[in-house]
């Protein structure tokens, strides 16, 4: 299968999906909901989930975007002390007027940013001293893990959400995802997007986004990747993806390692387009990224720096080069978003496509 291989920011088809945010509508009250809070206090683990879930509400919040004539509704959560929300671009969507409420009160908020690559937004509302989550780590995280969820599931009262780790996502990398993603065992309804994924220690490990597998299970956006994104919106007001330039297609290596990228193209304007790398080469090190199949080209993709540079070391035939390329920002014809931005069902081919490492978030140079 051919891809384009991104590093940090990886061209993405769109896929089908109904939970990016819910349009406020009675109708939607009426909907089976999953098992919630009062269920999940049942479990084993009850006193646990319950200590984690009224420690972490106040800091969880309704978001609303949109007017009178059709609005989506999610969730988002506190991250500091001044008022800065964390949600799903999907809540936002394109919509100018965004709204967060606080304690019943609605409160106008800034947009600070709002990347469909990744599937996160930022906003910023006048509320001083308002209670945060702390953000964790989701690297030592392991399959089987607690997790816990909050959010406003088809816009009712905060409730909480428990699962299992079940993994991490890279099935639906270069099509939905822009990295590996968190994927957990608890069902997801719709409004749920945006909120907070803690770990036992109430901590935020990942933000919710719209579940590729109709919310029969929550996936989230990792930690470290929000972290990346925030360090974009603080710096530029967006989030900027790199782009080097390189083409690269799943191919076993005839050195029978593991290894299973290979070059098979460079882009005649790109940056690494004058370094030495040549189709053929097999990836074998992005930065400090081991690469052995696509999603790790994805993963180490959506790290890298504009303005940096990247370091890939391939193999050629017995010998092992080591290339540097300057990383900018990702030509717009080169971009495609992440996810729609309307709640609603889209289909889309399944035609394979080049991964482009680009520095970024995904799978390509």
């Amino acid at each position: 299968m051919t891809q384009t291989w991104r590093f940090r920011t990886v061209a993405r088809r769109a896929f089908p999906f109904l939970l990016a945010a819910i349009p406020v509508a009675p109708s939607l009250l009426t909907l089976p909901v999953p098992a919630r809070a009062a269920d999940v206090l049942n479990a084993s683990t009850g006193d646990e989930v319950s200590a984690v879930f009224e420690k972490a509400k106040p800091a969880v919040v309704k978001v609303r975007s949109g007017d009178d004539h059709f609005a989506l509704a999610g969730s988002g959560f506190f991250i500091d002390s001044k008022g800065t929300v964390l949600t799903s671009s999907t809540v936002v969507g394109n919509n100018g007027a965004v709204t967060v409420e606080v304690n019943g009160a609605q409160m106008e908020a800034k947009v600070l940013g709002n990347d469909p690559r990744s599937g996160l937004a930022m906003l910023r509302v006048s509320y001083n001293a308002a209670p945060f989550l702390p953000l964790g780590h989701s690297l030592d995280l392991k399959t089987g893990n607690e997790v816990v969820g909050i959010g406003y599931p088809l816009n009712l009262p905060v409730a909480a959400s428990q699962g299992l780790v079940n993994g991490f996502e890279v099935r639906y990398l270069n099509q939905f995802f822009a990295t590996t993603h968190i994927h957990a065992s608890a069902s997801l309804s719709p409004g749920e997007v945006g909120g907070p994924l803690l770990n036992a220690r109430g901590e935020v490990i990942g933000l919710v986004v719209p579940s590729p597998d109709d919310g029969r299970t929550t996936y989230a956006l990792p930690v470290e990747a929000m972290q990346k994104i925030i360090a974009d919106f603080n710096q530029y007001g967006c989030a900027k993806h790199g782009w080097v330039g390189v083409n690269v297609v799943e191919s076993k290596d005839v050195n029978l390692d593991g290894r299973s990228v290979r070059v098979v193209q460079i882009e005649p304007t790109a940056p690494a387009s004058k370094s030495g790398i040549k189709p053929g080469d097999t990836v074998m090190r992005i930065d400090s990224y081991e690469i052995y199949r696509p999603s790790d080209v994805l993963d180490a993709s959506f790290f890298s720096h504009v303005g940096g540079t990247m370091n890939v070391l391939v193999r050629r035939d017995a010998k092992m080069l080591s290339y540097n390329f300057p990383v900018i920002e990702r030509p717009q014809n080169h971009f495609a978003p992440a996810q729609p931005t309307q709640p609603v069902v889209h289909g889309a081919g399944s035609s394979a496509q080049p991964i482009v490492i680009n520095h970024g978030a995904s799978g390509s140079q």
